[in-house]
């Protein structure tokens, strides 16, 4: 029998082969090795994925706190946009009364009539051209001089109507520190006459952070262009008059006139913040809002301290890895609350916000609306995201509201007016008179995403307008138009008649006998003929014709497109006629006539004063002739 070959080192045959224990413990080391690999591969991707987590989850914090400041930055900008358009308002309506009345103009009294309401306004002054003091709304005429401030003397050189916003300074007539803003009043000639100052308490431009709750370390804070602070608040801390060189954001100004970055403080109290600022339109200001790091990052670094500890236990046990997934799972649950959170203030804000606000894509497409809005407009949200917004406007204003929407998309700068008046049509049919400003939200690329529209409702002061401007030209109390109307008017049927070679005619109409029927009778019974007298005189004229109280018992015919000066007379006699039917006062007849007077154009002039002159010359030779009667002019040529 052939010998048995060897025994390999460290086998037994009894085993069949197998390895002994000691090539298992090779085996096992082999294992562990791979193990132990495998170990570090996943610690190193796991603390790889958490350092890559918490950096995202920072820049994705530190980017929603600058665009939330952004939004801050374009709302606080917009409230001093309108503070400063409604000063200039107030200034021009003070300057233009002024060049009319003088120094006659009781400005107290126009604040206790709400003619001058705004209550941002500490007092108003009219200075004259050598700086003294000649009308304001104090108790009394202060006997001060502005000739040495320097709003003064700059708008003194100033050739532009621009409302000014001075550095803060002590005031003289208040006895506190106030900020001037002046607006340049100027003669005829366009020499310097003086200026209109409003004072404004620096503390006022800065209220926006009540209503912002930007913590106890934010900050918000209107600067010139000139580098002086007009108001700064920080917490509960208001400041101004302040050096604004060597502040960061106003140096990034002269490159980016709007912007966000993270400041580290040392520039103000060494509090680092996320600040975002931006030009005031049309004024050489700027806004700036900031926020402190600490409360934008707070949840980050809470997080960063989770991911940290659970990283930790799943380096030290990785068979508790199962475990470690469910609470990153649990984790990415609670950042997604967080975020919803984050989402459910956000548009509770949205919604409770005191002016309308609308999301509006490019196009035109509304994509939201908060409620104020919804209501404003008497539509659901889902209704309104069904319409184009140029579909709320009236047709003869759409072409200008798509015109402004084009030109905010494509013209941002800030030079451009970012508020539009216009008038929606509510859902019911009425009108609603808007004041609309539009920002543009653009993406990274720097094109425009959708559009924020902040809408108030300004339907009340429109319709004042508009009944002021009726006032204005119109007599109060017949209601036709005033001698100012009857001019132009009459001037304009003037131009159609040298277009034409057409004639016009001008009757002037003199009451007989208003005065014994005012006298004996009364004011009021007066009152009551003159409006009889006019709706009579309506009664006989022709389409296209005007007629018009000059004053007293005084009446303007203008006829227009005059075929045969036959047909002027006839109506003058029509209008004799019906003056001289009785009147009816309180139920007692009262009875007048009327003197006639004509011009005719071009015969007897060719300017509305000149063709009035004549005809009221023609009235009085009416009268010495024996009243109720028609004359021409004296050199009629009919």
């Amino acid at each position: 029998m052939p010998p048995s070959p060897p025994t390999p080192p460290g086998t037994n045959p009894l085993w069949g082969g197998y390895k002994t224990p000691t090539g298992h413990g090779r085996t096992g080391a082999r294992l562990n090795l791979v193990i132990a690999l495998v170990c570090a591969l996943a610690i190193a991707v796991i603390w790889l994925g958490t350092a890559h987590r918490i950096a995202l989850e920072r820049e994705q914090a530190q980017a929603a706190a600058m665009k939330s400041n952004a939004n801050l930055a374009v709302a606080f900008e917009q409230q001093i946009f309108r503070t400063l358009k409604a000063a200039e308002q107030v200034a021009a309506f003070v300057r233009d009364q002024y060049l009319l009345h003088g120094t006659t103009i009781d400005l107290r009294r126009w604040v206790q009539q709400q003619l001058i309401r705004d209550a941002l306004f500490t007092i108003v002054n009219v200075a004259d051209a050598s700086g003294n003091i000649v009308a304001s709304s104090s108790d009394t005429l202060p006997t001060v001089s502005y000739a040495d401030r320097a709003f003064f003397q700059l708008q003194q050189q100033n050739t532009t109507d621009a409302l000014y916003v001075s550095a803060p300074v002590f005031g003289r007539v208040s006895g506190t520190w106030q900020i001037p803003m002046s607006l340049r009043i100027a003669r005829a000639d366009g020499s310097f006459a003086g200026v209109v100052v409003l004072s404004v308490n620096p503390q006022h431009f800065t209220d926006f952070y009540r209503q912002s709750d930007l913590g106890p370390q934010g900050l918000l804070e209107l600067a010139g262009l000139d580098s002086v602070v007009r108001s700064r608040t920080v917490g509960n801390r208001n400041s101004f008059g302040i050096d604004a060189a060597k502040l960061p954001w106003f140096q990034r100004y002269p490159v980016a006139h709007e912007g966000a970055f993270v400041d580290s403080g040392e520039a103000i109290d060494h509090v680092a913040r996320t600040i975002s600022y931006r030009s005031v339109a049309g004024y050489p200001l700027m806004v700036t809002v900031g926020t402190p790091q600490a409360t934008d990052m707070a949840l980050v670094e809470q997080r960063r301290t989770a991911y940290l500890g659970v990283t930790g236990v799943a380096s030290v046990a990785l068979l508790a890895i199962a475990g470690l997934l469910m609470l990153m799972l649990a984790r990415q649950r609670a950042a997604t609350e967080a975020l919803h959170a984050s989402e459910a203030l956000f548009r509770a804000t949205f919604s409770q916000a005191a002016m309308g606000i609308t999301h509006i894509a490019p196009d035109g497409c509304i994509v939201g609306a908060n409620d104020k809005f919804c209501h404003m407009l008497g539509y659901r949200l889902d209704e309104l995201r069904a319409l184009n917004v140029l579909e709320l406007c009236d047709t003869e204003h759409q072409a200008k509201a798509q015109q402004f929407l084009t030109e905010r998309l494509h013209n941002r700068a800030p030079a451009l007016s970012p508020e539009i008046e216009k008038p929606y049509r509510r859902k019911d049919g009425t009108v609603l008179w808007v004041c609309e400003a539009l920002s543009v939200v653009t993406d990274a690329q720097g094109r425009p995403e959708y559009l924020v529209a902040v809408t108030q409702d300004i339907t009340v002061r429109k319709n004042l307008e508009e009944r002021l401007s009726h006032a204005a030209l119109h007599d109060g109390l017949t209601h036709l138009p005033n001698r100012v109307m009857f001019l132009e008017q009459l001037s304009q049927l003037l131009v159609q008649a040298r277009q034409h070679q057409q004639r016009v005619a001008v009757l002037f109409v003199d009451l007989d006998g208003f005065k014994g029927v005012n006298d004996s009778r009364g004011h009021a019974a007066g009152d009551q003929l003159l409006w009889q007298a006019a709706r009579r005189l309506e009664t006989c004229i022709r389409a296209g014709d005007t007629v018009a109280r000059l004053g007293g018992d005084e009446f303007g015919i203008a006829l227009a497109s005059l075929a045969h000066t036959s047909d002027c007379e006839a109506l003058a006699h029509r209008v004799i006629a019906a003056l001289a039917q009785p009147f009816d006062i309180d139920g007692t007849p009262a009875h007048i006539s009327a003197s006639v007077g004509a011009a005719l154009f071009p015969a007897h002039g060719e300017e509305p004063g000149a063709l009035l002159a004549q005809a009221d010359t023609a009235m009085y030779a009416a009268k010495k002739a024996g009243k109720n009667r028609f004359s021409w002019a004296l050199q009629s040529g009919a």
